[in-house]
This record gives structure tokens, C-alpha cells and sequence, in this order.
């Protein structure tokens, strides 16, 4: 196939430099900031990243076509350069955090750690994050390392890019159907996956290739096809709505849509990482003359941040991570605000005193030094999430430690279906999801009782339907339902609980229907049948975390129980709705936080937990409900 037209002789390999590219790295990394410091207010800001793919993807594609073009590209060379320019600052954020947790972290935390600073420096965070996904994963906030799968991304693109190029120039294969081939292929699997797997379609490099291919098809016009590639192209004294004008401001206007449209709610990246790779696409594309660019994306302000934008990225989120973990929970606005000032202040030294040094004096000894670094601090994380966090370090008295979490973790899953029904028992049929287990593990104290248990997602509501945003269950909400419904149990039970996480927030559209539909179902398959609906429990704080790192702070056991007191989070308003849903339907309810907190909520008692994190009970926590339960006697005139 006929080669593309060559760029001019005098144009160098590497594209001439534009300010208002670091303007639009400024406002890429400034989007990601705000929203990983105040989420509630930029809502869509984790679409920063979406824009420096295509920024990558447009720079660094310029750079191989015109060094292939010019049959001046070595391997070689342009890993050497990606290791200059990614090393030096991540090197010097993974060993940072590697000290700071090292002296701040609990085991189960540092171990973590210690896995995503191995994943890190071997540029697989992203496949070794989208792994992690599950019920018992740890929140996002608690893991410093969680921005670094952008990383991974970026850098197995850059594995095979430079290769496909070489290749297709060799063999006279057309740069731009390689590209549009390769950006459609890699779009569409994202469409599909982010429609049945959102996490793999974040996270996974197949779904997210399409973003970086989209600045390398910019890349591609900008080089080799003059009338598109000067199309935008404006000069001074033109009218304000040139072509370049134009270009620029839809493409502002699509990084607003982005930014306050999309949330953590919506299908992404699917066809709503449009908005943001458009955007940036089209910025470029205006040029460095489009007033936009010139004006204020070329601005000494925003120049600087952009200069600086690489080891902002990396610096401020273990900054604001490590605040939510030490205070065990949203750090105030006061302490996020210092935590991003600190975050420009590193960014600046390192770029001041790290980055530009580097890229201007290493060779390619100090480049293998530079690989060394980043193998040995890959390696000191991977020894220490292989020896489960070095407890060592730690002088604790907490009475469960990480091994014991783990095996409560273990045993609450054990028994998955239930003990069975009896001829001589109460048979009583369980549903909802993980804390209908924590029920079912609480009648499961008492031998009169037949159990069986089907379980549901927590991101179902309402029986049968998905919670809002967890729409994409919807299916799996109903096959729940309908496998309960059909069980051939559902006729011998004599009760039927309903044990759910309540969240009025979470309930779907016209809720009430759905739950008086369920319980008519119920009904109609056995008349004789008492349903029971349970409460929501007791929460220990806000933010999912387990039992030890709940008590770090804690190091007086007699005091423990108050403590886990003062952090104890009632929620009477979900109680109320709970409550009223069951005296609508007409059905029982028992007020689980009642009962557990009966004269004084028991945490911590007779040197045992009865939470192993945030809301789930121990099996010495269940018992003790089971304790209470029938001190109340609430339960057992439904047994009667």
C-alpha cells in the first residue's frame, strides 16, 4: 500500500513544543485532584485521566511516526526516554509511602501496600486492582496506590504501539487504517464490557487503548493529511468564530459535560468517555492559536501546573488516602485542603530538584540505575505483601489480630445454604443479602430452629430489583428472587425473614410495590407463613474498614468499647423507613439495633470483637444477638 506523505526534512522527530498542551495537562490533573479531594463537588472529575490519554497518545505517537518516517527510531531509545521521564518521580512516591506506611500502616493495610508497590513498579496495577474487586475489597480511599492503574494502561500501550507501528511501515500498511482499525476494535470492546463488567471495562487495557489511539489518529491528520491537518489552522485578524475557535470552545464545552454529568453512577467509560476524549481531541486539534489555547491554556499559571502535572498526579493521592485511613474515615476540609497544598509543594520539588536533573544528564548507565531502583523498590513490596505486612513492626495489644480477621472472614461464608429444615424444628427461610447472613449466623445459636438461606447481592433492593446505580444487577436481582420463590422451602417454612444493608438512598422507583409484590408471592405459596423483616444494625463509623484498622487509635482494651462507641453510627432514619415498609405490608419487625444495643451497645466485650469490620458480626457478635434476641423475647412469640 502506498506510504503516507512524509513530513518536511526540517521537522525534527519530536513535535514542536505547545504550552497549551501543558494547559490542558493543568486541567486535566486539576479535575482529578478536586474530585479525589471533594468528590461531592466535581463529581466527573476522574475524567482527567480520559485526557491525558489522548495527550499521550497524541505526543508520543508524534514522536514514533516521525522517527520511523525518518528511519531514526530505536527501541532502545524510546523505552530509554519513557523510563526518564516515568521513573524518577514514581520511584520516589512508592519509597515515600513505602516509609510512611511502614511506621503508620497495620499489617492487613501494609500488606496491601506492599502488593500495589510491587504492581506499581511493574506498571500492572490496573489488572492487579480489577482482581481486587469483590464484596470484602477495601474502599478506594484506602488505597494509596489506586491512581497508579492509569500508569499501567499507558505504559502496555506503549509496549506494543511502537511495534504495530514498525511493522506497518515495513510492510507498506496504511499508519491510518492500523489506527482506526486497532481504536474500533478497542471501543467497541469497551461498549460491550462496560455493559456487562464495568470494573474490567475501567480497568482493563483493551477497553481503554482506544483513548491514547484517539490522540494517535490526531497524531496521524496533524503530520500527514495537510488539508485536515490545517484545516483548524487560524491566523490573527480572523473572526473570533474560525474554525479553530469553534474546535476549541465544543471541546471545553464537552470536558464541562464530562466533569458535571458523569459520576460514579454512570456506565463508564462506555459511550460517556466520548465526552472527554472528544474534548481533548478537539482542543488540540484548534491548535495553539485558538484563543482558548493562547489565552488561557497558554497562561504562565496554567503552563506551570501542566509543567508539573506528572508528579501532582502521583503525589495527591497517597497524600489524601493515607489522611483517610489515619483518621479513619473523610478527613475535614482543613486537612484535604493541606493535603493538596503539600501535594503542589512535593510536585514542585520533584520536578525542580528530580525530574528536570534527570532528563537532562542521565545516560544510559543511570538509565539501567533508574531500572535497578524501580526493580529493588518492586521487590521490597512484593517481600512485604509475601510476609503478610511484616507484623513485626507493630507493638499492638488489639485482641484480634490480621489472622483472625482472616478466619472470621472465612467462617462467615462457610455455611452458605443453611443447616436445613427438621420435622422437629421452626423452619424459618432466610433472605436478603450479607446481613441476612449475619441473622442466619444469629438463629443459627439455637437448635429449635430449621435455617435455610438464600442470599441476595447487596446491590439489590426492594426483594427483587437493583439498588439505583446498580441498575446493571437488575437481571441477576431477579434470578435471586426467582430462585428463592421456587424453592421448594418456601412451602415448608413456617417464617420467612427479610434481613437487607437498608439504604432509603438506594431504594428503586416506587419501592413499596415491589415489596408488597414479594411478600404476596410468599403469601400466596404458603398462607400460613409469618414474615419477619429485620432492622438495619449498629454501624461502626462511616467508611468500610476492618475491625483493626477501626482501632489503631485504640490501645487501652478496657476502654476499647467506648471507643467503638463514640464511632458508632445509629441510623433511625433507615429504622423508620424499615419499620414503616413492614407496617404497610402488614409483616413483623424487629428492630435489630434495639435489640443489639440493648443497655449499651456490646462492641467489645469479654476481650472479644463482636464486628469484624464496619457492619458485619463476628460469630461471637452474632451469638450475642441471638442472646439478646430472646432475652427481648420479640422473636419467640413469633415462634409460639
Amino acid at each position: 500500500m502506498e506510504k503516507e506523505k512524509r513530513p518536511s526534512k526540517d521537522s525534527g522527530c519530536h513535535p514542536a513544543y505547545r504550552p497549551d498542551i501543558d494547559g490542558l495537562r493543568a486541567v486535566a490533573v486539576l479535575f482529578v485532584v478536586l474530585f479525589h479531594a471533594f468528590p461531592s463537588h466535581l463529581r466527573g472529575g476522574f475524567v482527567g485521566v480520559d485526557v491525558f490519554f489522548v495527550i499521550s497518545g497524541f505526543l508520543i505517537s508524534s514522536i514514533i511516526f516521525k522517527s520511523v518516517d525518518a528511519g531514526a527510531f530505536s527501541l532502545s531509545d524510546f523505552y530509554g526516554r519513557r523510563v526518564k521521564r516515568i521513573f524518577p518521580a514514581l520511584f520516589l512516591v512508592l519509597l515515600s509511602s513505602y516509609l510512611f506506611g511502614w511506621y503508620f500502616l497495620l499489617e492487613n493495610e501494609y500488606e496491601q501496600l506492599g502488593k500495589h508497590i510491587a504492581s506499581g513498579a511493574a506498571f500492572i496495577s490496573n489488572i492487579v486492582l480489577f482482581t481486587e474487586s469483590g464484596y470484602f475489597d477495601s474502599a478506594a480511599e484506602l488505597k494509596p496506590l489506586l491512581h497508579l492503574w492509569s500508569l499501567g494502561v499507558e505504559e502496555q500501550f506503549y509496549i506494543f504501539w511502537p511495534l504495530l507501528v514498525m511493522l506497518a511501515w515495513r510492510k507498506g500498511v496504511s499508519l491510518a487504517w492500523l489506527i482506526v482499525g486497532v481504536l474500533v476494535v478497542s471501543f467497541s470492546l469497551g461498549i460491550v464490557t462496560t455493559k456487562n463488567n464495568e470494573e474490567a471495562a475501567f480497568y482493563l487495557p483493551l477497553t481503554r487503548f482506544w483513548e491514547l489511539l484517539a490522540g494517535s489518529l490526531l497524531a496521524w491528520l496533524k503530520l500527514y493529511a495537510e488539508p485536515v491537518g490545517s484545516a483548524v489552522e487560524t491566523g490573527k485578524g480572523k473572526a473570533f468564530l474560525n474554525k479553530a475557535n469553534v474546535f476549541s470552545l465544543v471541546g471545553v464545552l464537552f470536558l464541562i459535560v464530562a466533569v458535571t454529568q458523569i459520576n460514579e453512577r454512570s456506565e463508564f467509560p462506555g459511550y460517556w468517555a466520548l465526552f472527554p476524549v472528544l474534548g481533548a481531541v478537539l482542543i488540540i486539534a484548534a491548535g495553539p492559536q485558538a484563543w482558548v489555547n493562547e489565552k488561557v491554556l497558554s497562561s504562565r499559571l496554567f503552563v506551570w501546573v501542566g509543567l508539573i502535572s506528572y508528579p501532582l498526579y502521583l503525589w495527591h493521592w497517597p497524600i489524601l488516602s493515607f489522611g483517610y485511613i489515619l483518621e479513619d474515615g473523610s478527613p475535614a476540609v482543613a486537612t484535604r485542603l493541606l493535603g493538596v497544598a503539600g501535594a503542589f509543594l512535593l510536585a514542585w520539588l520533584t520536578y525542580q530538584f528530580v525530574e528536570k536533573r534527570v532528563r537532562s544528564r542521565v545516560g544510559g548507565k543511570k538509565i539501567l540505575v533508574l531500572v535497578f531502583a524501580m526493580s529493588g523498590i518492586g521487590l521490597v513490596g512484593l517481600a512485604t505483601y509475601l510476609g503478610n505486612g511484616f507484623g513485626f513492626r507493630l507493638n499492638s495489644n488489639l485482641a484480634m489480630d490480621e489472622q483472625a480477621i482472616k478466619q472470621e472472614r472465612e467462617q462467615y461464608w462457610s455455611e452458605i445454604s443453611g443447616s436445613g429444615f427438621r420435622d422437629d424444628a421452626t423452619n424459618i427461610l432466610i433472605f436478603g443479602d450479607s446481613q441476612a447472613f449475619d441473622i442466619y449466623k444469629a438463629l443459627a445459636n439455637d437448635d429449635r430452629f430449621g435455617l435455610k438461606i438464600y442470599q441476595t447481592s447487596f446491590e439489590c433492593a426492594a426483594f427483587m430489583m437493583p439498588k439505583w446505580g446498580a441498575e446493571k444487577n437488575a437481571e441477576s436481582c431477579r434470578q435471586n428472587f426467582a430462585t428463592m420463590i421456587s424453592s421448594p422451602e418456601i412451602q415448608d417454612a413456617e417464617i420467612f425473614v427479610y434481613a437487607a444493608h437498608w439504604q432509603m438512598a438506594g431504594e428503586p422507583e416506587d419501592a413499596e410495590a415491589f415489596y408488597r409484590q414479594a411478600v404476596a408471592e410468599i403469601k400466596a405459596l404458603n398462607p400460613e407463613i409469618k414474615v419477619v423483616f429485620f432492622g438495619p444494625k449498629p454501624l461502626i463509623g462511616e467508611t468500610w474498614l476492618s475491625i483493626n484498622a477501626i482501632t489503631k487509635g485504640q490501645r487501652s482494651l478496657p476502654l476499647m468499647n467506648a471507643s467503638l462507641n463514640e464511632k458508632r453510627w445509629l441510623r433511625p432514619e433507615e429504622t423508620d423507613y424499615a419499620r414503616s415498609m413492614a407496617g404497610r405490608l402488614g409483616v413483623d419487625f424487629i428492630d435489630t439495633e434495639e435489640v443489639f444495643c440493648a443497655g449499651g451497645c456490646p462492641f467489645y466485650e469479654n476481650n472479644k470483637f463482636s464486628y469484624f469490620d464496619q457492619l458485619h458480626w463476628t460469630e461471637f457478635g452474632a451469638s450475642l444477638f441471638m442472646t439478646k434476641l430472646k432475652a427481648r423475647g420479640e422473636f419467640q412469640s413469633l415462634v409460639q
